[in-house]
């Protein structure tokens, strides 16, 4: 298994820990089972689990093409809101000088 800061990088990784909006020490773990083709989605408060559901690998079509578009829109709304410079940070050039 290749790891890199202790974390499985390409084919190997088969785990994601997505920690709860907010703040909590509660996550989602979503575990890949290649072997049974089944993604489970399980639910964690600290150490313990709390609930835990498997998913057919072939039924995930729609929760990835959710994810996809929820990502799209936050990165085109990222884009959309980045803030203008402040106008101590902006070079004009002296015209003058030309």
């Amino acid at each position: 298994m290749n790891v890199a800061g202790g974390l499985p990088s390409g084919d190997d990784r088969r785990r994601v820990l997505i920690p709860q909006a907010l703040g909590a020490d509660e996550f989602l773990r979503v575990t890949w089972h290649p072997d049974r083709t089944v993604m489970v989605f399980s639910h964690w408060s600290g150490d313990r689990c709390v609930a835990a559901t498997p998913v057919r690998v072939s039924d995930i079509a729609e929760l990835a093409e959710l994810t996809v578009t929820a990502l799209a829109t936050s990165v085109r709304d990222a884009a959309n809101t980045w803030p203008s410079p402040h106008p101590a940070d902006c070079v004009i050039p002296d015209r003058r000088s030309a």
